[in-house]
């Protein structure tokens, strides 16, 4: 009897019904792709509407090292990915995103082709968070985007145009170890352009309640994937703007000092007699910087830039910035409208009774105090009488006072 050879397209269509039947969560989940043939591509790639396949590639994958692929593909967009990577380099992006998404598929008892990026230690880690711990990519890939290692040229555009038919096809990275890659979400209105912030807000929708559908499938069918939800508030948390967040922490911490000497004008003419804004600024704040060792340069930065965007609003009559690992190392005093440069000395571990020690010791009673540390360490038995705003780089809790997550930054 002569052997059948099937197509990839008619591969692709049996692999779906087995997804369906045999992994209820990613097979409702992939009934949401359409197949789109691509021998322009080296494997996989999705834009959260179409999976663009090369059948070459489909052809060379055994029975289950396909369900692996197409459950992979299809968290890209379950998890955000095709929406979330904003300026990061495509080709970086790329990796973090398969990282975060083989442990998921390993999980599920589904294959995965030989040489596919996996690393336990990345296991419950969104793609934002991943994209800062790996290191950039030895041939120029960096995470302003440039050297994305992309197919093809252009600036991000999910798409491309020019191939014989004049069609577009997909920009898709090269990575080692990728085998099923996510490009940004399309516009739908207008080929070959990013998605307007509307379009991906409308796919974010989507594909959240396509999760969610697909949850409750599962569960029905006693087949539910395990860590599928802690990814997903991982994804969630990654989405957060830690900026507005502090921002808004220290509005509530640090309110606007108001004044009965001055009147606001704006209502003596209704007959209204208020308070108005002193423009002085309020008292002290103190910064406290982690120096552990475990924080990175770029964090360190992005939150030296916000820290000043807020202290020239809020203006400040000092800011006290204490340098600790297990004790002060240094204390920097900073004046009204003077900008802050954080310059970190230590390397030990972590304990943050030392702070709040140095501040009582130093009769400093600051509007708020304000830790940057990744909030692994020894904390005060009782919290102090000022607040206390904690902007952590790891997803952990604290005793007392806020915590602001730069988890993913």
């Amino acid at each position: 009897m002569p052997v059948v050879t099937l197509s990839p397209a008619v591969r692709l269509k049996q692999g779906r019904t087995k997804l369906l039947l045999d992994f209820p969560f990613f097979g409702v989940l992939i009934l949401r792709l359409k197949d789109v043939e691509t021998p322009s591509i080296d494997t996989m790639a999705t834009d959260g509407v179409s999976l663009f396949y090369n059948p070459e590639f489909v052809a060379k994958l055994t029975p289950p090292e396909l369900l692996g692929c197409l459950a992979h593909e299809v968290m890209h967009p379950a998890l955000q990915h095709h929406t979330r990577r904003g300026t990061r380099s495509p080709k970086r992006w790329n990796i973090a995103c398969d990282f975060a998404i083989n442990p998921l598929i390993r999980d599920a008892n589904l294959a995965l082709p030989a040489g596919a990026l996996y690393d336990p230690a990345f296991r419950n880690l969104s793609a934002e968070r991943i994209y800062n711990l790996i290191a950039e990519d030895k041939d120029g890939d960096s995470a302003d985007g440039s050297g994305d290692g992309s197919t093809n040229s252009g600036s991000g555009n999910p798409l491309a145009q020019g191939d014989e038919k004049g069609t577009a096809t997909p920009k898709v990275p090269v990575t080692d170890g990728g085998f099923g890659q996510v490009i940004d979400a399309r516009n739908t209105d207008k080929e070959g352009a990013p998605a307007t912030s509307d379009q991906i807000e409308k796919q974010r929708m989507s594909w959240t309640g396509a999760v969610e559908q697909a949850e409750v499938v599962a569960r029905m069918a006693g087949k539910a994937p395990g860590g599928v939800r802690r990814a997903m508030e991982a994804a969630d948390r990654a989405t957060v703007d830690w900026r507005a967040a502090l921002r808004n922490s220290f509005a509530a911490a640090i309110p606007e000092d108001y004044s009965w000497s001055s009147p606001n004008r704006r209502h003596i003419g209704s007959g209204l007699y208020l308070p108005s804004i002193r423009k002085d600024g309020v008292g002290e704040i103190v910064i406290g910087i982690d120096c552990s060792g475990s924080i990175n340069r770029r964090q360190l930065g992005l939150f030296q830039d916000e820290l000043n965007s807020i202290i020239s609003e809020r203006r400040p009559q000092r800011v006290h910035v204490l340098y600790f690992d297990t004790q002060v190392h240094n204390a920097a005093v900073f004046g009204q409208g003077e900008p802050i440069t954080l310059e970190p000395v230590g390397g030990g571990g972590t304990n943050f009774c030392p702070c709040f020690e140095y501040i009582e010791e130093q009769s400093i009673q600051p509007q708020a105090l304000v830790v940057f540390t990744d909030l692994e360490g020894s904390f005060p038995e009782a919290a102090p009488n000022h607040p206390v705003l904690w902007a952590a780089t790891r997803d952990h809790s604290a005793p007392f006072g806020e915590v602001i997550s730069m988890a993913a930054v």
